[in-house]
């Protein structure tokens, strides 16, 4: 299998299936089928209850926060009562027990950029991965003015089986397109993506290589994350909390639901063979995770969890999480547009309407949320205060009360969540924390506001998370 090699932009797959230009005639045309749609129930109900329209979408909004939280407390349950048996899980002894022929070579891929400071840390914990050393190669990419970076690795001594790839000086410039490049120079059957701060398990690659040994049928394999600095700050408790509900309850419970399971960033494995098959990373994406795990998904290749961890750092201070967030959720919009294109064809590999609502639900729905969560928490804590007659016309009493029932029980819930994994993984010193959820709500929508401005004006854009304050608590 080979993949067309474009230099121009190492694009390897149609436009049109591509972010590069979001807003053509079949995005267009598919977010009207939707947005008349959701007109269309609103004047339904404006009609069957005799009130207005603002009324109308106000009720709607409610009716979807409390879809989202159903939904919310159903994967739970899933991933509560069958999570044992889709996270693949590998003992010492099964290791130790497992055939050299199961090892297949492997290619670590490691895009980097301004990320001296942590280039020490990178050969650390990758040199400490437990796998046969001549069935494994790293591969560094590098921007060719990123001098900085490219001296700190000189001056730390990289050992033989290691390669610094200079990037072509073209756009755009982000991480898929780095991945891509490496892609055409990776011999690795199996490929795993690990970025500048990771630190994984020793036995992770191990495990991964005896799970696609087990089971030919997955192609994509995505460990589980933690952070090593959860401590440091405010931000990183929050953020820890809300990392550990998502990544040791809510993913195993998408993948017992049987939809695209998200994909992180670093840390998800895969077989090389797969990835050219669905043409590589979309170079315009800047979640390209979530997209190239959905084109797998709708190709029909299977993608499970892996029982191992990656350790990555949190984000520190606001602004830097701000940044980070903003381009998690502007990617998550940016593959909904590009993926809605053509909803009869997404419906049928999907699975079904079934799961094309779960996707709309757990994508779309879940980003856009939060601007409106913004808005109406402002709305409703100003009523409660100050009882304005204004915001009467916005919520007349029946639907005041099923907005606030609903706000109340989101925060109630939410925190119940993150709680609730802290409490398992017995993180006791940052539950207290984890009451502040109303304050990560708002953080949240600010994130959301910010991608929907640059998803219009600079949707390429790519802020980089700085990497390596941790280490100034580091001993």
């Amino acid at each position: 299998m080979t993949i067309n090699n474009n230099s121009k932009d190492f694009l390897f797959f149609k436009e049109d299936d591509s972010a590069k230009k979001l807003f053509i005639k079949a995005t267009n045309r598919a977010l009207l089928y939707i947005l008349a749609t959701f007109i269309a129930i609103i004047f339904l109900v404006k009609i069957l209850f005799t009130t207005t329209f603002i009324v109308s979408f106000s009720a709607l909004i409610a009716l979807l926060y409390l879809i989202l939280f159903l939904l919310k407390i159903y994967i739970i349950f899933l991933s509560i009562k069958k999570k044992s048996k889709v996270l693949l899980t590998y003992s010492d002894d099964k290791i130790s027990a497992a055939k050299d022929s199961v090892f297949k070579k492997y290619t670590v891929i490691i895009p980097l950029y301004q990320e001296s400071e942590v280039v020490s840390q990178i050969k650390k914990s990758m040199t400490a991965l437990d796998y046969p050393q001549d069935k494994i190669e790293f591969i560094i990419t590098l921007e060719e003015y990123d001098h900085e970076t490219r001296e700190a690795l000189e001056g730390i001594g990289l050992p033989n089986n290691w390669r610094i790839i200079t990037l072509p000086n073209v756009t755009p410039k982000t991480k898929p397109k780095a991945l891509n490049v490496a892609l055409l120079e990776a011999t690795g059957e199996y490929i795993v993506i690990y970025d500048a701060e990771i630190i994984p398990d020793q036995d992770q690659l191990k495990k991964a290589a005896i799970a696609f040994s087990e089971f030919p049928e997955i192609v994509a394999l995505q460990s589980r994350l933690d952070h090593y600095n959860y401590s440091q700050s405010l931000i990183t408790k929050l953020f820890n909390a809300e990392f550990t509900f998502y990544y040791d309850f809510f993913l195993p419970g998408v993948q017992v639901l049987g939809v695209p399971l998200p994909l992180s960033g670093h840390s998800a494995h895969f077989r090389k063979s797969a990835i050219i098959s669905v043409g590589g990373w979309d170079p315009y994406n800047v979640t390209e995770d979530v997209e190239i795990a959905l084109r797998l998904h709708r190709k029909g290749y299977l993608v499970s969890m892996l029982d191992s961890y990656s350790y990555e750092e949190a984000t520190v201070d606001l602004v830097s999480w701000i940044k980070q967030r903003t381009r998690w959720v502007k990617g998550f919009l940016q593959t909904t547009l590009v993926h809605i294109r053509h909803p009869r064809v997404l419906i049928k590999e999907l699975g079904g309407y079934r799961n094309f609502f779960l996707f709309g639900v757990l994508m779309p729905l879940t980003s856009i949320i939060n601007i409106f969560n913004f808005t109406s928490t402002i709305l409703l804590t100003i009523w409660l205060l100050f009882r304005p007659a204004v915001i009467q016309s916005f919520f007349n009493l029946p639907v005041l009360y099923l907005s606030y029932t609903v706000s109340i029980l989101g925060i109630f819930i939410s925190t119940y969540f993150n709680l609730f994994a802290l409490y398992n993984k017995r993180r006791f010193s940052i539950v207290k924390h984890s009451f502040l959820s109303p304050i990560y709500w708002f953080m949240l929508s600010i994130a959301g506001i910010r991608a929907i401005y640059q998803l219009f004006f600079s949707p390429t854009s790519w802020e980089k998370t700085r990497h390596g304050r941790h280490l100034s608590i580091k001993k």
